[in-house]
């Protein structure tokens, strides 16, 4: 009866988001694990029970490269370091590292192991029927993703995030709380929003480029471009990429 109303779970789920790949590998896993012990470790440890907790699924815990890293209370431990872990056939995981490169980094190191990893859409998200919602994306609490969205792959929008009609992100796109998609926007691979930060309608925002907290992009960004004022203003992005182990 419990896998049962498992599989009934999901379908209600994939349902919900139309034809994105929302909860990938779910029926076929027994196990979740969260990638990622910091603060949007702890959240996402509480939104993946809000999703699947009367599911029948088993929360193992926490991949990350700090195993003392103190958890909120009411969260799990930290089983192991993604550089080490060997995935299992029955598990799944969540991608719950905020920092650009680090995520990327991660998840290509487990992938490359065979992990399965999972999408998230917390029951307040707001999902449109034509939406899409790729592989290991995260739909935080009260986000609002309207019709004919096109999330791509481990796009993260936090709580109340928006995507306007036929906006889409690339892989890895971070919509940091609050942050807005205009109507046929196109947020790039590995870019990212800060808090309250906008992309005006159909407007683009390059791979790897930033729009900064309370700031709004009226014109197209280049790739690797920071953005910061209202209207915004547009300059190079500086930033280094630390060398070493993952740190999450």
């Amino acid at each position: 009866m419990r896998e049962e109303a498992f599989r009934m779970e999901i379908a209600s789920r994939q349902d919900h988001v139309g034809s994105g790949e929302t909860v990938h590998g779910v029926p076929q896993c027994r196990r979740v694990i969260i990638v990622g012990a910091g603060g949007l470790g702890a959240e996402v440890w509480n939104w993946a029970h809000d999703a699947w907790g009367r599911a029948g699924v088993v929360f193992s815990g926490f991949l990350d490269a700090d195993p003392g890293r103190p958890r909120a209370t009411g969260s799990g431990r930290v089983i192991g370091d993604p550089a080490t872990h060997q995935p299992q056939a029955d598990e799944g995981f969540v991608l719950a590292i905020g920092i650009q490169h680090v995520r990327r980094r991660v998840v290509e190191i487990l992938e490359a192991k065979g992990a399965r990893f999972l999408s998230l859409v917390h029951p307040t998200a707001i999902v449109a029927p034509t939406a899409t919602v790729g592989t290991g994306a995260v739909l935080c609490p009260y986000a609002i993703v309207s019709a004919a969205v096109r999330l791509g792959r481990f796009t993260l929008v936090n709580y109340h995030a928006s995507l306007g009609h036929d906006a889409a992100t690339a892989d890895f796109a971070v919509l940091s709380p609050y942050a807005t998609l205009g109507g046929h926007a196109r947020a790039g691979a590995d870019a990212f929003l800060g808090l309250h930060a906008s992309l005006g309608p159909g407007k683009t925002l390059g791979d790897g480029s930033k729009i900064s907290a309370n700031s709004c992009a009226l014109v197209d960004v280049p790739p690797r471009s920071l953005v910061y004022g209202v209207p915004g203003r547009v300059s190079p992005l500086l930033s280094a990429d630390p060398v070493g182990s993952p740190n999450t």
